[in-house]
């Protein structure tokens, strides 16, 4: 039987996960980790996998950035997008802890 968190507790714990979810709020961001989920890509083959204009795909990169779903590596004049599994696995850790998880991530 697992503890339920509930209060400042509860608050604590759901915050940075709360923060993470925003991240994914959106049908481009989520097609994006998509892609990345497969291998990293440059920001011109996220572009044109994803058929929408590049300043927005720069857009949606920076919040997948800041709420932590991605990194991105400078290679010379190449910037390639990459999954954080680590983010993956805390989001996922994060619901096996409640009853709906545990049946769910089997």
């Amino acid at each position: 039987m697992c503890m339920m968190a509930t209060g400042i507790r509860l608050k604590e714990k759901t915050k940075p996960i709360g923060k993470k979810l925003e991240g994914i709020a959106h049908p481009h961001r989520v097609a994006i980790l998509y892609l990345l989920s497969h291998q990293p890509f440059p920001m011109h083959e996220i572009t044109e996998n994803l058929d929408i204009a590049p300043n927005l795909v720069s857009h949606h990169l920076d919040i997948l950035i800041k709420t932590g779903w991605i990194q991105k590596t400078k290679s010379r004049k190449t910037v390639t997008y990459q999954l954080k599994r680590r983010t993956c696995t805390e989001i996922k850790k994060f619901f096996e802890e409640t009853p709906f998880g545990r049946t769910f991530f089997l």
